[in-house]
């Protein structure tokens, strides 16, 4: 009887996850270190637009974050080359760090990885459309609404076990970034099929 083995994006997902647990367990160090500062992005420490993600507010924050992400590489990402896999991330983590470095400047701190977690359900799902069309949808519209809602005059940030209000642009950005990946890898494999 063969052994199933993880995939390599599947472990990588695995690790970061471990990794935002272990930045979790000292955050009086981890947050001020590494969160989105845009004071110290400005003074040259450019790096926090990457590592902004994997440091988190709060114990809730982190947990619904880590499962979100572990979930997220489960059931979508686990295919995926560790190439691909591993692109997709680090161009959804820059991708949501420079959007609100340069499109939101009233924000000047973040954490979390829910902006880039955004981008990497919107790839995934696209990237399953054929597989499970009337679910990949239904997640896409349930997801609009939401991302809709959220950019509303209404919609009030504020979350009871957060210390600090919801940043929904980062969530925007990292959807759109998610979208265009799960396009653009579309249109070339269909550019490719019909070369061949």
């Amino acid at each position: 009887m063969s052994q199933r083995r993880l995939s390599a994006s599947l472990t990588t997902t695995f690790v970061l996850a471990a990794l935002m647990l272990v930045l979790g367990l000292m955050p009086f160090w981890s947050v001020p270190a590494l969160e989105f500062n845009r004071t110290l992005i400005t003074e040259g420490q450019w790096w926090r637009l990457l590592t902004g993600h994997w440091v988190h507010y709060g114990v809730y924050h982190l947990a619904m974050n880590a499962f979100a992400f572990v979930l997220c590489g489960y059931i979508l990402l686990r295919h995926l080359p560790l190439s691909h896999y591993s692109l997709l991330t680090l161009t959804c983590l820059l991708g949501v760090g420079a959007g609100l470095y340069w499109l939101s400047p009233e924000l000047h701190y973040y954490a979390g990885l829910s902006g880039a977690l955004h981008g990497l359900l919107v790839a995934g799902v696209l990237l399953s459309f054929k597989d499970a069309p009337w679910i990949a949808a239904a997640v896409l519209v349930v997801l609009s609404a939401k991302l809709i809602q959220e950019q509303g005059a209404s919609f009030d940030p504020e979350h009871p076990l957060l210390p600090v209000p919801v940043a929904v642009d980062a969530h925007l950005y990292g959807a759109v970034i998610g979208f265009v990946w799960g396009v653009s890898v579309h249109i070339f494999r269909q550019l490719k099929l019909r070369a061949h």
